[in-house]
Order: C-alpha cells, then sequence, then structure tokens
C-alpha cells in the first residue's frame, strides 16, 4: 500500500524537513533542468501526454504486482496486460514515436510481442521459508540531517544465505557496461535504503533489473561449456539459428530436414518445434541484470543526489528572488544529447519546453542558411550535421506548429 499525500507529510514534520524527495524529482533534474522547473517550480500541467512508454510500464508492473498479490493466477497475467494495452494502444492510440509512423508501427509490433512473451514465460520468484520477497516496498532513505528520500522497490528479495536482492521491473531497453552504471542511481539509492532499515552490510546486497523484453538464454556448446546471452523475446528463433543447425548436425539430421526445423523456428520464435534431445541444450531464464554494488558506487551516488539537491535548492531560491527561468536553462549541449527524449518521451511539448524549441529553431534557420547565434550567413553543409538535420525535419513541423 502505497503512502497517502497526509502521511508523507507526516513524514516531513516528524523529520522537521521541508521537502521528501524522490528518486524521480532529483532524476528529473538531472536529465532536464527545465523540465523539472516547468513540473517542480511552475507546476505546470504537461501538454504533450501521448507517449505510451509511461502508462504501458505501469500497466506492466501493475499486471506483476496483482499476480504476485494473488488477485490473478499466472495463466490471466497475459489478459490483463493485453486489457492495458487495448485500453491505452488500441483506442487511445499513445504513440512509441510521434513523428514517424512506420517506426512507431515496428516499435509498438515488437514492444507486444516481446511483453506477450514474458507473461507467458515468466519465471516465478522463488518463495519459501528460506526465500522471500516483498513487491513495492516503501523506503526512507537519509542523505544527510535535512536531505531524504522515499520511493517504492518493486521487489525486494531476501534469499537463503541472508543477502538481500533490490529488483526493478524494466520495459526499457535493456542496459549494458556503462549504460548500467549511469544508470543504475535508482537501485543505488534503495540499496542504500536496506543498508540502513536492516543493517545488513553492502556486501550482502545485490542490485539488478529484470528487463521484461529480454531472456537470458544459456546454450550448451558442443566442448560442453555453456554460454549466456541476453535475446530479445521477439528474436529468440531467428538469434538461435546458428546454434541449432550446429546440434541438428551433430544428431545427424540431413540438410532438408535441418533446413524445414529453421524455418519452422524461426516462424513459431519457439524451440517447441525442434526434437527434444536438440530442445535440451537450450535453456531460458528472466533477464535479469545485476550491477556490483561497490562503496565506490554508493559514494558516487550519494555525492550525485547530494550534490544536485543542494544545486536546486539554491537555484529554486534565487529563482523566487529573481524570477529568472534562465537558472533553470539546458545547455545546447545538453538538449541535442537528450533531442530523441524530448520528441518522443518527454510529456512537456517545444511550446512550453523552451531550450528545446530554442534548438529546433537555430536547426531551422541553420537550414535555410542562417545562424541565430552568431546572427551571420553560413551554408547549410558548413552549419548542421546529416543528423541534427535529420532529426530536425521529421519533428519540427509536428512540434513547432502543433
Amino acid at each position: 500500500m502505497r503512502k497517502t499525500s497526509e502521511e508523507l507529510s507526516q513524514l516531513c514534520r516528524n523529520l522537521n524537513i521541508d521537502t521528501l524527495w524522490s528518486w524521480s524529482r532529483v532524476h528529473s533534474y538531472m536529465n532536464s533542468k527545465y523540465e523539472y522547473f516547468l513540473k517542480y517550480i511552475k507546476h505546470i500541467r504537461e501538454d504533450n501526454d501521448n507517449c505510451a512508454y509511461a502508462p504501458l510500464g505501469g500497466i506492466a508492473h501493475e499486471t506483476l504486482e496483482k499476480f504476485y498479490g494473488n488477485e490473478i493466477t499466472y495463466d490471466q497475467m497475459y489478459d490483463e496486460f493485453d486489457t492495458g494495452w487495448m485500453l491505452n494502444i488500441d483506442i487511445v492510440d499513445l504513440k512509441f514515436n510521434r513523428n514517424d509512423k512506420a517506426k512507431n508501427d515496428s516499435i509498438k509490433n515488437k514492444y507486444k510481442q516481446n511483453l506477450d512473451h514474458f507473461y507467458r514465460h515468466h519465471k516465478v520468484l522463488k518463495s519459501d521459508e528460506n526465500n522471500k520477497f516483498e513487491l513495492e516496498k516503501f523506503m526512507l532513505i537519509k542523505f544527510r540531517d535535512d536531505i531524504y528520500l522515499q520511493g517504492y522497490i518493486d521487489v525486494l528479495r531476501i534469499l537463503e544465505d541472508g543477502s538481500y536482492v533490490v529488483g526493478d521491473w524494466k520495459t526499457s531497453t535493456i542496459y549494458k557496461g556503462k549504460k548500467a552504471l549511469d544508470e543504475c542511481g535508482q537501485l543505488v539509492t534503495y540499496a542504500i535504503g536496506v543498508h540502513q532499515l536492516y543493517n545488513v552490510p553492502f556486501d550482502k546486497i545485490k542490485i539488478g533489473w529484470n528487463f521484461l523484453k529480454y531472456q537470458n538464454v544459456t546454450v550448451e556448446q558442443k566442448n560442453g561449456k555453456k554460454k549466456v546471452r541476453e535475446i530479445e523475446r521477439c528474436k529468440l528463433g531467428s538469434s538461435l539459428t546458428s546454434n541449432v543447425k550446429t546440434w541438428l548436425k551433430h544428431f545427424k539430421y540431413d540438410e532438408k530436414e535441418i533446413d524445414d526445423f529453421i524455418v519452422k523456428l524461426v516462424d513459431s520464435n519457439s524451440i517447441e518445434c525442434l526434437p527434444k534431445e536438440v530442445q535440451e541444450k537450450i535453456e531460458f531464464n528472466d533477464c535479469w541484470v545485476y550491477v556490483e554494488l561497490t562503496e565506490e558506487l554508493v559514494n558516487l551516488w550519494t555525492n550525485t543526489i547530494v550534490s544536485n539537491i543542494d544545486e536546486i535548492n539554491a537555484k529554486t531560491k534565487e529563482f523566487n528572488e529573481t524570477n529568472n527561468d534562465k537558472l533553470f536553462w539546458d545547455n545546447e549541449e545538453s538538449v541535442k544529447s537528450q533531442s530523441y527524449y524530448y520528441a518522443n518521451l518527454c510529456g512537456y511539448s517545444a511550446n512550453l519546453l523552451l531550450p528545446y524549441k530554442q534548438y529546433l529553431e537555430k536547426l531551422e534557420a541553420e537550414k535555410g542558411g542562417i545562424d541565430l547565434l552568431s546572427d551571420t550567413k553560413k551554408s547549410y553543409d558548413a552549419g548542421t550535421s546529416n543528423e541534427d538535420m535529420d532529426l530536425m525535419n521529421s519533428l519540427l513541423e509536428g512540434i513547432l506548429n502543433g
């Protein structure tokens, strides 16, 4: 059960603080200072609310919560998600890509295939007297006497060996390497909360995401070793053709039989069409991706969160005195790096997100041979990258005029 606004307000009074922060609020500032300004300082309502990702992510979470809360059965998860899909995509027509119908349809089809497959093949979390878990676990995390964050862990597991796993259901593209380190701030924040609440050392805490659109696929090699790959669920069949051919040849199937099996494998996106001896060489699991929780990582995110909150408070105070929105202005480099987000995911249009609007207007001017920043003429080729111009051509009409 989530805390009410009154309960959160009471927490603030008990802790003698003005603001009880959330990860989403801090991350909003880190992602776009001006978006934060519109949402949390000016309290302006979003005017571009046709993005599919957030509503579908919410439905995906709610479906799992209902299953693990014994409100629906395993077999009912698919129908539960499908109903939410129908309401948001088929009826309301929310978009995955606001500016390109072909790309929108492609993303939509793959997204649905991936999530349908997840709800039919989800590996249920183990629960017994030695392995326990809790969904939507409320956490209160202290960073400083005047800085607290609150939030909810998607799934907190307590394993037989006494270790804790902070888990997050994720409907996004998979994180790997540096991307995983860049995106693990929320998990690290909750791990700090687990450390504080249960007095458990950090080396007994794991953090990770379950990427719903993917599976961890373990394939036995001819030498007996096993190799694990993360494969998008809608591409399982096509991604396993080489491994399957190897084992079909090993078991002495002829070329025609192998070709027939491969066609069925790709068409069905399932290994159930294959001989049992080949199926036994392949194992499927949910795609859990973990990040090692080190002292360095804890300190990095602690400092990042505290410094950003201090910066927000300082800018907010100055804005209240000066009414200068430039205090929260996103620079051009930041806007450029976030262009896809602003175009397809952000809840504010360019009409309100002024740094983004300025960036698009600059691209439009450069397309016509005018550099607004230097107020001088220059050629199209010299001034703008192909990437920028492709973006501008596909976005400008719908965003600036819409």
